[in-house]
């Protein structure tokens, strides 16, 4: 155990235009950044530090922003071992906590030499795909298709659920004609559909040649049922944190497990799933709840670091953010996330002070 510094930041990310997802509309993205600081032996200069964002999304996430503040805030006061493994910890508390100690051992590694893309720390890919997002209509459905096909994007995936069946449709068949047939399509309906129009909508795409559909259902006991009558392709995300038994998840017709780390929590949360997947021979992949770019950047070099197959990753949220937090911005090139040389870390202009303190901290060994 080594002592280490905490220091706890609010910041808000104002959107570009208004985000409308499950009931709620965003002008701006609100979180928290958690930043240990390592205090150096020799003296009390701070050598390394590691950031952890935690940023529940209003109607995805069951705690408030003010409740996983209130916990982080308590958690680390006790001067407790800080440990991400709790599950006494929500989600996004947990997520944060555990990016925050495993970037510190990063960091820690760089100052050591050894850099954090390379072979030696079990990397071995300079960038990961990323599947393009939209969730638009009409002719502006075909635009952005266009635009993310040009872009370089060799998967796309769309928000279907948000309009009637008919109108989906009618999304998915325009979609698949403007796409190129080396793109893949996916789509997302985050459990909008009851049974009748789920296999309506179902019956209708099968000529699209998409690679799946996310929870088309409300209730996902009826997934295989639907497979079975449809072929569909399905992908499961929902059901992993509202149902994390994996002895109950249906497997007919699953072909992928979509990872969402800021909700089920911490690292060894993704090995379990990820081990799961490879048992089930199904893919995975790992998607943001909207944070900002400190997120976005730690999802991808954690595909990086646990994923032998690379399937593109669900990470075009930062493009909806008028300016990232973090420097250098997560960018994409050619439809990838290309991995800086140096650490991102969160720029104080867009971070506020709201508490800190001294705890003691896990070493390597401990983690």
């Amino acid at each position: 155990m080594e002592s280490c510094r905490w220091e706890l930041f609010r910041y808000a990310l104002p959107l570009k235009e208004p985000l409308r997802m499950l009931g709620q509309v965003l002008n701006e993205r609100r979180g928290l950044i958690l930043r240990l600081i390592e205090i150096s032996r020799e003296s009390s200069t701070a050598d390394n530090f590691g950031e952890g964002e935690i940023a529940p999304l209003p109607g995805l996430h069951p705690e408030y922003l003010s409740q996983a503040e209130s916990q982080i805030r308590e958690y680390l006061s006790a001067n407790l071992k800080p440990t991400p493994r709790s599950e006494a910890l929500f989600g996004s508390v947990r997520f944060g906590l555990d990016m925050a100690l495993r970037t510190l051992l990063q960091s820690q590694q760089q100052s050591a030499g050894r850099n954090y893309m390379s072979a030696e720390n079990g990397i071995n890919k300079k960038q990961i795909p990323v599947n393009g997002l939209t969730s638009a209509s009409g002719k502006k459905l075909e635009l952005e298709c266009q635009q993310l096909q040009d872009a370089g994007f060799k998967t796309i995936k769309i928000k279907v659920g948000r309009q009637t069946v008919q109108e989906d449709i009618e999304r998915v068949k325009s979609a698949r004609k403007i796409l190129a047939d080396d793109i893949s399509l996916r789509l997302d309906a985050n459990r909008a559909w009851e049974w009748e129009e789920a296999l309506e909508f179902a019956h209708a795409i099968k000529d699209c040649r998409i690679e799946y559909c996310e929870e088309p259902l409300s209730e996902f006991q009826k997934l295989e049922e639907l497979h079975q009558q449809t072929e569909i392709p399905l992908a499961l995300d929902e059901t992993l944190w509202h149902n994390p038994n994996s002895q109950t998840l249906p497997k007919k017709g699953i072909r992928t497990l979509i990872l969402k780390p800021g909700i089920i929590g911490a690292w060894e949360n993704i090995k379990f799933w990820t081990a799961y997947a490879e048992l089930n021979e199904l893919d995975v992949v790992l998607s943001s709840s909207f944070e900002s770019g400190l997120s976005l950047h730690w999802l991808a070099y954690t595909s990086a670091k646990l994923l032998s197959k690379q399937p593109a990753a669900g990470l075009d949220t930062g493009k909806c953010f008028a300016h990232d937090l973090i420097d250098p911005p997560f960018t994409l090139t050619n439809g990838n996330y290309v991995f800086p040389e140096t650490w991102p870390t969160a720029n104080h202009n867009y971070l506020h002070k709201i508490a800190e303190g001294n705890t003691r901290i896990a070493t390597e060994n401990d983690v």
